[in-house]
């Protein structure tokens, strides 16, 4: 990384502190108490790179031990060639936890006192297969996309996470925590 000032055309610096991350520069207008971060730096500076993915035979509970293991909020699902087919996110395996109370709770008021009830939270968390729970529709974005064009996406789509492609092959994971990461790097160092 370079910390350097950009300068004009008139060679007189400008108000804004650029720190260069792979020759692009994210700067920061200096002068005001409100940060501009500049977001057109390419996503492919911030995606996570490698990404954990599973496979569209994987579990629920393969799901699960991935994202806990990575400390994931979701995990895209590819196919052999790692084009995208499905993600899984937290928000889907809480869907899947509450229709399994739900389940429980409406047609079996006795369920505490039942084995059954045990197999069936086992089975749903444990072998079903990820393609019955995980979002078909994933959003996606390029690498060389800016991180304004991805976070306008975001906001418009509702979402938190971008799989980030090219000629539909998974090359990386954008997340708003990934924005979070931008903002919050020290600018000083």
């Amino acid at each position: 990384m370079r910390v350097g000032v950009q300068v004009g055309e008139s060679e007189a610096p400008l108000p804004w502190r650029c720190l260069f991350i792979h020759d692009d520069p994210i700067c920061v207008e200096t002068e005001s108490m409100n940060a501009n971060l500049c977001f057109e730096v390419p996503v492919r500076n911030w995606m996570s790179d490698p990404v954990d993915s599973i496979g569209p035979e994987a579990t629920v509970r393969d799901a699960l031990e991935t994202m806990k293991s990575g400390n994931l909020s979701s995990v895209p699902v590819v196919d052999d060639e790692r084009t995208v087919i499905g993600i899984v996110t937290l928000g889907d395996l809480a869907r899947l936890v509450l229709s399994t109370d739900r389940l429980l709770d409406s047609d079996f008021p006795h369920y505490e006192d039942c084995y059954w009830a045990v197999d069936l939270i086992q089975r749903k968390l444990g072998s079903d297969r990820i393609t019955t729970v995980m979002s078909e529709n994933v959003a996606t974005i390029g690498p060389n996309q800016t991180m304004r064009e991805a976070a306008k996406q975001m906001l418009e789509q509702k979402i938190k996470h971008l799989a980030v492609c090219s000629d539909q092959q998974l090359l990386g994971m954008l997340s708003a925590s990934d924005f979070v990461r931008m903002v919050a790097i020290d600018l000083g160092s």
